[in-house]
């Protein structure tokens, strides 16, 4: 009996991974969880209410952190979640599958994550730095879901956020291009931008949504 997309959906270690990641408490605390990772890593340029850094130089720093979140989308989205096999490209494949879905990566393992990734960096880096370094690129993680869960759930009207989600859902169609999401640069200098359906190259047929579609 030939397997459907559907089918395959229902494997024991995708219900797993749907279960971890698909709850509506999950998706929406997510969003919790992360403005509190924000507020915790600048936090360590503060002192009793009051900056350790001049402020041309945190305002610098900030720049760069926020900027730093497009490169970090692209080459996560590239390869954490479709070039290196792990449970978190299964379930990104399953967003692929069924983008309407509030599916999310388990909150307290993007906590865990970043919280690590702080303490590991803070050894070569100073705190306050660091912090705002790290809290703007992940103000700017925060910036993309939002972003991300509009192009699959609402109508984006014209303009810069309707040729977003025309970007992202030729990336649904057709996942070789358009690797990232906020903005198209990092595709244009991989050579992975993709402006309309590419010429030859076959839709995945995995229940994405058409990038004609506008809402």
């Amino acid at each position: 009996m030939a397997m459907t997309p559907e089918t395959k959906l229902s494997t024991p270690r995708n219900d797993l991974i749907r279960r971890l990641g698909s709850s509506t408490f999950n998706y929406w605390f997510g969003y919790v969880a992360n403005v509190a990772l924000v507020i915790w890593m600048v936090g360590h340029a503060f002192a009793h209410g009051t900056i350790l850094l001049p402020w041309g130089k945190a305002l610098a720093l900030a720049a760069i952190g926020l900027l730093s979140w497009t490169l970090s989308e692209y080459l996560l989205h590239k390869y954490v979640y479709h070039v290196w096999q792990s449970f978190l490209s299964e379930g990104h494949d399953l967003h692929h599958r069924r983008p309407r879905d509030l599916i999310g990566v388990p909150w307290y393992l993007t906590t865990l994550a970043i919280i690590v990734l702080f303490r590991a960096l803070n050894s070569f880096f100073g705190s306050s730095s660091l912090g705002i370094v790290m809290g703007f690129n992940w103000l700017g993680y925060i910036l993309y879901c939002v972003s991300h869960h509009g192009s699959h759930h609402w109508a984006m009207g014209s303009g810069r956020w309707a040729r977003m989600k025309r970007h992202h859902l030729i990336h649904h169609a057709y996942p070789e291009f358009n690797w990232g999401f906020t903005t198209r640069f990092w595709d244009r200098v991989f050579g992975t931008y993709a402006e309309r359906p590419p010429t030859g190259a076959r839709p995945s047929g995995s229940g994405s949504q058409s990038p004609e579609a506008s809402r």
